[in-house]
């Protein structure tokens, strides 16, 4: 903020420098995670004073952030070096509850101390710090809002190892370098990637194996939406702010004031009809600065109004006998830079100003100032400390106001986006370190830390798997048609919403065997992919993406309302090719003659049993029919007979095997079928075997290896059904879930080929 002061920039212009180093670098772009716009100053501060060598520096930056550095400091052919994300010693960890002061408890023994428990907000470090002390763990809490003495004092106490344990704010940490620091826990849920590992990376910096924990509660999101919301105003309370400040300062439409008019918080609130925090003001008034409207004051641009009183022979004789030299210089200077017209009228004058031209401090300025004035020699009115702005134009109806809300929008959607990331690290089921490699720009599709909790316990989904949930989730999006929160779509497809039209929802309680949390991962993961989006400005329902609802087809759970059945279809069209193969050899004729291929293929979709619906196709004529046309009506008659048999067949299959049904049906194996179940190999089998008793014309190739299941046939077909002995006779590979399997099969298809036979 001191690059904001002409006089601080001179005095470092005379110290010559030649290189600037630049630490934080990630504070200058406003897509970074403490965007700071002081920081946006630097660029012209180094042109100013001559300065051609630059580094920057930050351990929090993603690949965007990082182009955003370049451009604003304005680098030509920048040398850039992406390195030392990694942290071999750290094991990272995540645990989703809701008692968190008895987890802290429990981890604090478990691992030891020096520990430091992010929290975000003050209450709840004061309650973290409060809890451990009862439970005698020697612990205190740290946030902006205790006095710099004291704050001092506890970073003190913890850097000498007299507290052992800080429960602290996002405030604690800058500067703080204690290498021994052997636990971090995350109360809460940090609101971005970027601060979640600047803060974790201050543990084990001795290179010692060290423990982070993130205990997670969706109530943790609600915190940081709040913080987002709380930064990103909605365009009528901007229009009211404008209003307000302009009639506080009594400014008619039209007109303009150079006079500065007071923030008054009260005022705005009320004029509001709502609380209006500090950061909306700041946003609200940063906004309408940035669009030409209005001038925030700050600090350095305060200006306090001094007058010189006493007579000049008097002042003269004062100054030469006063013994105080620091009453004298600021007299000497005052007189110096203003003249003559300070005996006549008010000056404005910039306190900084002078602190920096005589190296003291503002109190100690306003002391001066104030003595001056208590003798008489001065008449020193105070620059108000609260926020003022001017107007930097006219003022107009704030219905008439001209606001980039474009970018205040992309704003709120890029910390929504950050936030969604941190919601993705919590249910992620990859290497929760190669998850923040890869944020940051490092890709090692290989990579695994091997200490995490995710690398240590082994657990993680198949490929299958995943593709499998997100079908379901896509699906319920797309039958939800307002848009579902995550909660809702989490409860419908779990099978526990209250909500009798989402019960109707088709993919209701298909995923009821599965944790919540790793539903919760996969639609993250399908919010990252871009798949499904957000709704408006502080909406949380979730939508498909217009890309996605452009691809999805119906699914199999809309089969029986389709017009348009596939693979259906393409079984009759292949029936209908015969037909028409064997009269293109009997008339001597080509195929095309006969029927061509896009007309066979609507026949197929239309399914006519009769002459008339026949005809009535497009295309399709009496010289086509003669040929071919009876032969056609009764394959279709007996197809679809078969069919509705198999369709009244399949819609007795019992709810609790339907989701195994529906999978069978997809193709997926015997192995992710009993994974996404989450049932035994065995309860599946049998499933399985009932299923086939439903639809005998289910297939069974793609279970597991088709050798495997050659072999089970070639044992069945020397005599042997008895399940026992089949698995004596085979290789340990052969479960008796896929022995089952085979005589069930083999028994429904014997069964319709003794029906076909007797027919």
């Amino acid at each position: 903020e001191k690059l904001e002061n002409l006089s601080f920039a001179e005095r470092i212009k005379n110290l010559n420098p030649t290189y600037i180093f630049v630490d934080e670098a990630h504070c200058i772009s406003e897509w970074g995670h403490s965007f700071r716009p002081s920081y946006r100053n630097i660029n012209e501060f180094t042109k100013f004073i001559s300065v051609k060598k630059i580094s920057a520096f930050t351990a929090t930056a993603t690949p965007e952030v990082v182009k955003d550095i370049v451009e604003q400091l304005a680098f030509k052919d920048a040398k850039i070096f992406v390195r030392g994300f990694e942290r071999e010693n750290l094991c990272l960890n995540v645990i989703v509850t809701k008692k968190k002061n008895e987890k802290c408890l429990a981890l604090i023994k478990q691992y030891k101390t020096p520990a430091i428990i992010y929290t975000s907000s003050r209450k709840s470090a004061e309650d973290a710090a409060q809890f451990l002390n009862m439970h005698r763990i020697n612990s205190t809490y740290y946030h902006a809002g205790l006095a710099a003495e004291l704050r001092k004092k506890i970073q003190e106490d913890f850097l000498n190892d007299k507290v052992p344990v800080i429960a602290a704010t996002n405030a604690f940490g800058m500067g703080i370098d204690k290498k021994d620091i052997r636990l971090i826990i995350h109360y809460n849920t940090p609101g971005s990637i970027e601060n979640y590992y600047q803060e974790i990376g201050r543990a084990g910096r001795d290179g010692k194996e060290s423990h982070i924990f993130l205990l997670h509660d969706e109530r943790d999101i609600k915190i940081q939406d709040y913080f987002l919301s709380n930064s990103h105003p909605d365009k009528q309370l901007i229009k009211s702010i404008y209003t307000a400040i302009c009639d506080f300062g009594r400014v008619a439409e039209g007109n303009i004031s150079s006079s500065e008019i007071p923030i008054d918080p009260d005022f705005l609130s009320k004029y509001c009809k709502r609380e209006v925090s500090r950061g909306l003001l700041l946003t609200s008034i940063k906004i309408l600065e940035g669009s030409g409207y209005f001038k925030l004051i700050s600090d350095y641009e305060r200006k306090s109004e001094i007058q010189i009183i006493m007579e000049k022979n008097k002042l003269k004789e004062f100054i030469k006998n006063c013994p105080q030299d620091n009453l004298k210089d600021v007299l000497l200077i005052m007189l110096r830079d203003f003249g003559s017209e300070i005996y006549f009228k008010s000056i404005k004058i910039s306190q900084s100003d002078l602190t920096n031209k005589f190296s003291i401090t503002e109190n100690e300025l306003d002391e001066i100032l104030s003595l001056l004035d208590t003798m008489g020699i001065i008449a020193f009115k105070k620059s108000a400390a609260k926020d003022n702005v001017i107007l930097s134009s006219p003022r107009v109806n704030a219905d008439k106001l001209t606001l980039d809300y474009k970018k205040l929008n992309e704003s709120y959607l890029y910390g929504q986006k950050k936030i969604d990331s941190m919601v993705q690290y919590v249910f992620t089921r990859e290497c929760r370190f190669k998850f923040i490699l890869n944020y940051f720009g490092e890709n090692l599709p290989e990579y695994k830390c091997g200490k995490c909790d995710i690398c240590t316990s082994g657990e993680s989904y198949s490929e299958a798997t995943i593709n499998y949930l997100e079908e379901i989730i896509l699906q319920t999006l797309l039958e939800g048609k307002g848009g579902l929160t995550q909660n809702e779509l989490i409860r419908i497809i779990h099978g526990n919403t209250r909500d009798e039209t989402n019960k109707k929802i088709s993919t209701f309680g298909t995923c009821s065997n599965h944790e919540i949390n790793d539903l919760k991962m996969i639609v993250i993961n399908l919010l990252a992919k871009g798949k499904i989006i957000r709704g408006d400005h502080n909406s949380r329902k979730f939508f498909l993406s217009s890309s996605v609802q452009k691809e999805l087809q119906p699914s199999f759970w809309e089969e029986d309302n389709r017009n348009y059945h596939y693979e259906e279809d393409l079984e009759l069209y292949n029936l209908l090719r015969e037909v028409r193969k064997k009269a293109s050899e009997r008339y001597l004729q080509t195929s095309y003659l006969i029927c061509p291929d896009n007309l066979l293929k609507r026949i197929s979709t239309a399914k006519p049993t009769t002459k008339n619906e026949l005809m009535n196709i497009h295309g399709f004529n009496s010289r086509m029919f003669n040929k071919i046309g009876n032969e056609l009506l009764q394959i279709i008659t007996e197809f679809v007979g078969n069919r509705t048999e198999i369709k009244q067949a399949v819609k007795k299959i019992p709810t609790s095997i339907k989701e195994t049904y529906e999978l069978l049906r997809k193709g997926f194996s015997l192995k992710d079928i009993f994974s996404l179940r989450k049932l035994s190999e065995e309860v599946i089998s049998m499933q399985i075997e009932t299923i086939l008793e439903y639809d005998p014309s289910l297939e069974i190739v793609n279970l597991f290896d088709v050798k495997l299941k050659e072999m089970i046939e070639n044992e069945m077909a020397k005599g042997y059904s008895n399940l026992k002995e089949l698995k004596s006779r085979l290789p340990s590979q052969a479960s008796y879930a896929m022995i089952r399997i085979c005589i069930a099969k083999n028994k429904t298809t014997s069964q319709i080929s003794s029906s076909s036979f007797r027919g």
